[in-house]
């Protein structure tokens, strides 16, 4: 996303995390030798860390027209058992101790990173989005009217549908962050900042790297069940990028409290076992 960005001329783009190397790593690998990327090493689940890294962009930009909150966290396995090896249930003690053996911190850092961090996140930013809007030009009547400041914040599928094979910490907070879409785009739709969502299926990632082969992005038919997923493949860069710079352009200028889905069509045929 960062690299579509740029390559469509945005004047900066500011990349935010916990990992120097991994946002080195981003700009080193863009197509363009004269890349406006700028990586800021920051700590979304604490607010002293965004408050550094909200003050490190406004001394470098005076206003920012897209944030995008990105960042999530799978966390742990607090999924019941699967069925036996002759098809019948695990008791309902197994269920229990398996979900119970999930330390309550390890399930609230889930919501701490994709809720709470994402909303903090905006929050942060919110001057330099609001100085965006001051920049617009007059409106012009019969002409449509320049887009206005937008949050984007990556949601899920797992969000949606209880069937999707994730865990309850993940899908907890992917619905949670489904709602926040709603209550902010409602909230700051006063304000004249548009707020967005974008609900991926399964696209590569650290996250999702245990679905892959090693070596393959799972783009091309035929790499998953269409029991699975009904395209037969994952999401690849240009699916997710293509999106983005819809979203950001002048086209998706009229959207507001919009989640859009992206999963090959998972979401409407997703079965209740694997």
């Amino acid at each position: 996303m960062a690299h579509t960005l740029d390559a469509n001329n945005a004047s900066k783009i500011f990349i935010i995390g916990r990992r120097i190397k991994a946002l080195q790593e981003t700009i080193a690998q863009t197509p363009n030798a004269n890349t406006a990327i700028i990586p800021i090493q920051a700590d979304i689940s604490s607010k002293e860390s965004l408050e550094a890294a909200y003050k490190a962009i406004a001394a470098q930009t005076d206003h920012v027209d897209l944030l995008l909150a990105n960042s999530g966290i799978l966390g742990p396995n607090a999924s019941p058992p699967p069925p036996n090896t002759d098809g019948s249930l695990p008791t309902l003690t197994q269920v229990r101790d398996r979900l119970w053996s999930v330390p309550m911190e390890d399930f609230t850092k889930v919501l701490d990173v994709n809720v709470t961090g994402a909303y903090y996140t905006v929050l942060a930013f919110l001057p330099l989005l609001e100085a965006a809007n001051k920049q617009r030009p007059v409106a012009v009547k019969n002409q449509v009217s320049a887009p206005t400041a937008q949050v984007i914040i990556t949601t899920s599928i797992a969000g949606f549908n209880r069937k999707v094979p994730v865990s309850a910490a993940y899908n907890l907070s992917k619905a949670a962050a489904n709602h926040l879409v709603k209550m902010l785009s409602t909230t700051l739709a006063f304000y004249d900042i548009r707020v967005n969502g974008i609900a991926p299926g399964i696209y590569l990632s650290e996250m999702s790297a245990q679905n892959f082969e090693e070596g393959d992005k799972g783009v091309s038919d035929g790499t998953f069940r269409r029991e699975m997923i009904p395209l037969t493949r994952a999401g690849g860069e240009e699916d997710i990028a293509g999106l983005l710079l819809y979203m950001a352009s002048a086209a998706g200028g009229y959207l507001n409290g919009n989640i859009t889905i992206s999963d090959g069509g998972r979401l409407g045929n997703v079965q209740a076992t694997y």
